[in-house]
């Protein structure tokens, strides 16, 4: 029995390719489906079928698309919220024969009411289970979430806990292959770490290991998450409220775009600008209008910042971070990117093109620690962190709102005042700032390293 995982970056999502005695099955396909095609020509096995562990908020699956390129069966909980089409529902104790692996599904609801895991059993060896794929009910240090369902959120929880407690019946020692990692918006608290084993879970998971189900319900109401808007989407493009199959991902042709030639086209609203360089290259100089998602957080927030009907230009230091930037978008339903930019001209105070041309201050840890003593009234330190991020350490005088509730919320804010925008890095508030300054906000700058840097600058002390 072999594992390969693929992971996606900003969403932290896990899939999977099993392969035995010549053939395979996947778990949890990514919209990329090419990449599960190429490993299985890469070992010279078929692929038997797919198998969703739920109906996914966050991305695109791939497996309709695979289950029609290679006419296999698509297998899916089934007490899904709405018909998934190109798949068939299964139930606890089906089974399913990959090679010399036995496949059992085991019905999770909690979060989702479709969850289910995969229980494997390598007969070579022995009818003992060796795998388990958790899907979003387990993860290494963490469950899942169960908000999915507001006006039933202490039977949903419930059923969570009632999930967790079937998984006590295999052996400690079968490895746990979950569907998310640390960065997930599918749960906080994830370990840095891509597998586990149940026993390790049941010792150390502290959502597990709450034993009476009240508690563990109350546990679960007292947490926060978020609803990114772009979930809906999701929703609609995994079950019944597209065409057939949602086409697999194919990478455009991204032409390289003068920098002159976009600004209009910003500044009118014609396209939505995607600044993904460094932070320190973004605060130096960037296009007044652009969104500032670098990295993983194209992905992790893109659904907040991005709207699905206007083009989307790149930002970026070279065309390798353009396309794996389009690619984490498309994996989210994004498809529309004329190109992308990677000269930007330096400001020079004498260019006719300066006024459209930003820049951000970014501060010290000193000077937020002096601002915070001096007290004014006219400054405000802007922690856009999560709930728990907040609950855990708060500096003083700070105002909470989260990131990705500033889309809609940022209105609620004084645009007369200064703000320093502040997270756990500096990522997210410079995407914060950027933000703000396309909003009109003019007494904007980044907390340089942020929390890390505040922590630092009290442990010299």
């Amino acid at each position: 029995m072999q594992v390969v995982s693929f992971k996606a970056t900003g969403l932290a999502q896990l899939s999977y390719l099993v392969s035995s005695q010549g053939e395979a099955f996947i778990v949890d396909p990514q919209r990329d489906i090419a990449q599960y095609l190429d490993e299985a020509a890469r070992q010279n096995v078929s692929i038997q079928c797919v198998i969703e562990t739920h109906r996914n908020e966050d991305f695109i699956s791939g497996a309709a698309a695979l289950g029609e390129d290679l006419d296999i069966p698509v297998y899916h909980g089934i007490n899904a919220d709405a018909k998934i089409e190109y798949a068939q529902s299964v139930q606890s104790n089906d089974t399913v024969s990959v090679g010399a692996l036995t496949l059992t599904v085991i019905e999770t609801p909690g979060h989702t009411k479709d969850s289910i895991c995969i229980s494997v059993s390598d007969n070579a060896v022995s009818d003992e289970p060796v795998a388990i794929f958790t899907g979003d009910t387990l993860f290494v240090n963490e469950v899942g979430r169960t908000d999915f369902y507001p006006d039933e959120k202490e039977h949903v929880a419930g059923l969570l806990y009632d999930s967790l407690q079937k998984l006590f019946d295999l052996p400690e020692t079968v490895i746990v292959y979950p569907a998310h990692g640390a960065g997930s918006v599918c749960g906080a608290g994830m370990a840095d770490r891509e597998f586990t084993t149940l026993g390790y879970e049941r010792r150390h998971n502290p959502a597990w290991s709450v034993r009476d189900r009240q508690a563990f319900i109350d546990k679960k109401l007292s947490e926060t998450h978020y609803y990114a808007p772009y979930f809906e989407q999701m929703e609609r493009y995994n079950s019944i409220g597209q065409q057939k199959r949602i086409a697999p991902i194919s990478l455009p042709r991204l032409p390289q775009r003068e920098a002159d030639a976009v600004y209009d086209q910003v500044s009118d609203g014609e396209i939505q600008l995607l600044d993904v360089r460094a932070i320190s290259t973004y605060c130096s100089t960037h296009i007044k209008g652009s969104v500032f998602l670098p990295g993983g957080l194209a992905s992790a927030y893109g659904g907040w910042f991005l709207q699905y009907d206007k083009p989307i230009i790149i930002v970026c230091d070279e065309s390798a971070q353009a396309y794996d930037t389009a690619l984490q978008l498309q994996r989210m339903g994004y498809s529309w990117f004329p190109g992308y930019v990677t000269a930007l001209p330096v400001m020079t105070g004498e260019n006719d093109i300066d006024h459209k041309i930003g820049a951000l201050e970014m501060v010290s840890a000193a000077t937020v620690a002096h601002r915070i003593d001096e007290g004014s009234q006219s400054w405000r330190l802007l922690d856009v962190r999560k709930q728990e991020e907040v609950n855990t350490k708060a500096l003083p005088h700070s105002e909470h709102l989260y990131l990705g509730h500033l889309f809609t919320e940022f209105k609620n804010l004084d645009s007369t005042l200064h703000y320093t925008c502040f997270c756990g890095s500096g990522m997210r508030a410079t995407v914060a700032a950027s933000f703000l300054e396309k909003q009109g906000f003019h007494h904007i700058d980044v907390f340089q390293g942020s929390m890390a840097a505040w922590t630092r600058l009290h442990k010299d002390k």
